[in-house]
């Protein structure tokens, strides 16, 4: 719901906006994100609510699935009871956050758990069972890709990182 847009602040939530749609997120969390990420320090519930021109209740949805999902961290200062939200500025240390979380939260756990699917699926006899085993093993197969690839991805951007620190 931002308006016609006039200053560079507003130009600049807009594109991150744009961004995040592309990304397949909703207006609403898009506009919500491109906010956070553009101010300073953290900031209320309300003054996203007052910011984008949605509701309280759904800046407070947005901020639940955004937060989920891992993008923006939730803040609670010391004597309020308001909710205040933050998210990382350095886009590196950011991308490096997600790439972690993606590894230790769906590679891992897959890993793990499918190795014995694939095992009862060789058990079962139907033909559809062996095509349901082929996507499976697929399925596995690109899961290891994943791995490798976001391990690498990892290590380049923190070698990287460590030049520029120097």
């Amino acid at each position: 719901m931002i308006s016609a847009l006039k200053t560079p602040k507003e130009e600049f939530i807009h594109l991150m906006a744009e961004n995040c749609k592309v990304n397949g997120l909703d207006e609403i969390s898009s506009e919500v994100i491109a906010l956070i990420y553009a101010e300073p320090k953290e900031i209320s519930l309300e003054e996203l609510s007052k910011k984008t021109g949605y509701s309280l209740s759904a800046v407070c949805t947005a901020t639940k699935l955004i937060e989920r999902i891992g993008l923006i961290k939730r803040i609670r200062n010391p004597g309020s009871k308001k909710a205040y939200f933050y998210m990382e500025k350095d886009m590196n240390v950011f991308s490096l956050d997600l790439m972690k979380r993606k590894y230790e939260k769906i590679i891992i756990p897959t890993k793990q758990k499918l190795p014995l699917i694939i095992e009862k699926y060789k058990k079962e006899k139907s033909e559809r069972s062996r095509q349901e085993l082929g996507i499976i093993e697929n399925y596995y197969k690109e899961i290891l890709v994943s791995e490798e690839i976001i391990k690498n991805i990892i290590e380049i951007v923190n070698k990287i990182r460590n030049k520029l620190k120097k």
